[in-house]
This record gives structure tokens, C-alpha cells and sequence, in this order.
């Protein structure tokens, strides 16, 4: 599976010239032009890089069936013509194909069969696989959260747009971000069922019921955004299995503030360094206990050294 590198043709020297005593002379080495190094080919670059990924992951394939096809593409590919530089794109869109069909260690689509004696169809031309429902796409729990809210709930006013005129919804947008909150909101429940703290289960079924809430084509593209960074935010504290943060206090019913406000918020009412909160406690809990005596810590904030600096 070597490939054949074009190498550039070596330039052929100039015309002796002719010299005054009729002897033949060579135009001198320091007037010649320097010649420019080519610039690398990228397509040969992305070459280099799926030859490289195959050649460790191809043997890797567990199934001896599918290795059978996926051996006779890989000659297929490397084969002479497909170094020219009308087939290059279309040898890497078959190469990447084929890497994305190898670390799913099986053959996929096209490469399912043996290839084609003749030319490659365009990949744009190939079927789609079928692609499979996973089990996180099929869980209902934040259609049965929307479906048990009251009557007479209303909807989260948007914090970003200072009216309802001028919030905008994107189809697409809206699509991407209902498809990644159902996702980290699969990821996050069972985390929250492992909290032993009553109250913390109780905040955090409270902010899923919340967040949940923010649904539908009523619902502003921005505000389905702030509500995928708290549930990205949530679903890592949950796996740490503690509910602080913007989460240490039960959610409003009326709007979300962005999440960087809200974590300053946070911050600034509960803050780590105050001997009665909750995060300074379970930092203490957590450090060894002398046999002996007692022991003390010491907390330095930069908010007492920009005050000393700036009095005013």
C-alpha cells in the first residue's frame, strides 16, 4: 500500500552561452534564480493522516467479515490513480468515511460490499445509512415533567429581549438545543437520585422541573440557550453528587438570569470563605482531624486587596 510521491522534475540547464573566444561557457551559479520550495498539499497532508489512523486501527476490527471488505477498499484507495489531482478530494472523502466506519470497529454502507472494478461514485451520490434511535432520544421524562406542570403555569419571561416582540426563534437553532438538553438531562437524572441529602434532591427535582419548563415554539431561542448552560452546569455538580453553586438556592418561577450572572450572584451570597456556609463546612469535614490540639485555616480573597487598593 505504498504510495507513489510525484516528485518535481529536475529543471533543465540553461543554454551555454557563447564566449568571445568561442568557447562554451555556463551562465555562473550565483546569478541563477532560486528556485521556491513547493508549498505542501494539504489533500496529501489529510492523505498522510487517514493512511496513518488505518494502518492502526484496520487490524483492530474485531469481525473477520467485515475486515474482508474493509482490506480490499484500503487497496482500492491507495491504488496509483487516486494520487492524481482530479481523484485526491474524492480519495479523502472515501478515506474519512472509511476511519469513521473503522472506529465504529464495522463496516458501514458502501463498505459493507467489496468495491467497484471500476470508477468510485461521488460521495454526495452514496445512501444514508440508517441510523438508530438511542435510548436517551427515547426517554419521555421531560415530556411527562411539561405535561404535569399546572393549568395555569406560565411560562419563564425571557431575560435577554426587553419584550416579547422582540424575541426570535430559530427552527434549527431550537432543534440543536431540545436535542442537547434532552441529552445532558438523561445524564443528570440518575446522579441526582444518588444524593443522599433530602433537601439537595429536593433543589435539584426542582431546577429539572424548571429548566424543563422552558419548551416549545413559544419558548425564545436565547432563553433555551441559558437553559442548556445551567443543565450543562447542573449535570457537573450532580456528578460530584453536591447541589451549591447557582444551585444552592431554589429556582425562580418567573425568569433565569444567564448563568454567569447567577454564578456571581452565588458567589457573592454564599461564599467559600464565610465559616458558616456550606461549601466552607464540607471543605472542613474533609480534612484530617489532629489527635491533639486544634488547627485553623486561613481563607485570602483578592476582594481585600483590590478594597485596600482602591478605598474609594
Amino acid at each position: 500500500m505504498a504510495d507513489d510521491v510525484e516528485t518535481p522534475a529536475t529543471e533543465a540547464p540553461e543554454e551555454a552561452k557563447q564566449g568571445e573566444e568561442g568557447l562554451t561557457t555556463s551562465k555562473p551559479v550565483e546569478e541563477s534564480v532560486p528556485t521556491l520550495k513547493p508549498a505542501q498539499d494539504p489533500l496529501n497532508t489529510e492523505f498522510l493522516y487517514y493512511s496513518s489512523a488505518l494502518r492502526i486501527l484496520g487490524p483492530l476490527v474485531t469481525q473477520e467479515a467485515d475486515r474482508k471488505f474493509i482490506i480490499p477498499w484500503i487497496r482500492k484507495l491507495f491504488r496509483p490513480e487516486y494520487h492524481s489531482s482530479k481523484l485526491k478530494e474524492k480519495r479523502n472523502r472515501y478515506l474519512a468515511y472509511l476511519c469513521c466506519s473503522v472506529l465504529l470497529d464495522q463496516a458501514v454502507g458502501v463498505f459493507k460490499n467489496f468495491p467497484p472494478d471500476g470508477a468510485l461514485v461521488n460521495c454526495n451520490e452514496l445512501p444514508t445509512p440508517p441510523v438508530h434511535t438511542v435510548e436517551w432520544e427515547l426517554d419521555t421524562y421531560w415530556q411527562d415533567t411539561v405535561f404535569g406542570l399546572p393549568d395555569d403555569f406560565q411560562m419563564l419571561e425571557c431575560s435577554v429581549h426587553n419584550s416579547e416582540a422582540d424575541c426570535a426563534n430559530d427552527h434549527q437553532l431550537d432543534k440543536i438545543l431540545d436535542h442537547e438538553f434532552q441529552f445532558y438531562l438523561y445524564l443528570a437524572r440518575p446522579y441526582a437520585y444518588l444524593i443522599k441529602n433530602g433537601s439537595d434532591r429536593t433543589r435539584a427535582a426542582t431546577w429539572f422541573q424548571v429548566l424543563c419548563s422552558i419548551h416549545g415554539p413559544t419558548s425564545c431561542s436565547s432563553m433555551k440557550a441559558i437553559r442548556n448552560d445551567y443543565m450543562m452546569a447542573l449535570l457537573g455538580y450532580l456528578h460530584d453528587l453536591r447541589v451549591v453553586g447557582p444551585f444552592a438556592e431554589l429556582p425562580s418561577w418567573k425568569t433565569l438570569p444567564s448563568l454567569a450572572e447567577a454564578a456571581k450572584a452565588a458567589a457573592e451570597n454564599n461564599p467559600i470563605t464565610d465559616p458558616t456556609g456550606g461549601e466552607a463546612n464540607e471543605f472542613l469535614m474533609n480534612q484530617p482531624f489532629p489527635d491533639d490540639g486544634a488547627f485553623c485555616y486561613i481563607a485570602l480573597t483578592g476582594d481585600m486587596v483590590v478594597k485596600h487598593l482602591n478605598p474609594d
